[in-house]
């Protein structure tokens, strides 16, 4: 009788059962995610939440970043970008684009700060931009 109740309160320690994942099923992350795509690529953006914000497609004159803050619950909120060299970029919302000139190797970080309006919390998410140079 000990036994049985040992072994029924073990498995009552453990909780419910929880399915795998999918094999290749990518993770959601949890709260807010900045997403990034640069085009023109030579790859489509991938399912999910994070993009890709890498390229090695050549010969373009210029390239297109698009970021935006994935998961951002709802709320009112004041948004900063800004890039790794300081430059404020001109955007207010919680998307942004930014352009990079063509025929060069860049590496640039790009930052959002967003601050809640009714808790004065603010938070900053980054991302690396990887265009024609190694990762």
């Amino acid at each position: 009788m000990n036994a049985l109740l040992c072994g029924a309160l073990a498995l009552a320690g453990m909780g419910p059962a929880r399915a795998a994942p999918a094999a290749g099923a990518q993770a959601l992350p949890l709260g807010p995610v900045l997403y990034c795509f640069v085009g023109p690529n030579t790859q489509p953006p991938p399912p999910g939440n994070l993009g890709n914000c890498s390229t090695f497609y050549q010969g373009a004159s210029s390239y297109s970043a698009d970021f935006d803050i994935r998961n951002l619950p709802a709320g009112n909120y004041n948004f900063l970008w800004t890039n790794d060299n300081g430059l404020v970029l001109p955007c207010t919302t919680k998307s942004c684009r930014t352009t990079y000139r063509g025929g060069r190797p860049i590496v640039d970080v790009v930052n959002v700060t967003y601050t809640d309006l009714a808790t004065g919390i603010a938070r900053t998410l980054s991302r690396d931009v990887q265009i024609n140079s190694p990762l």
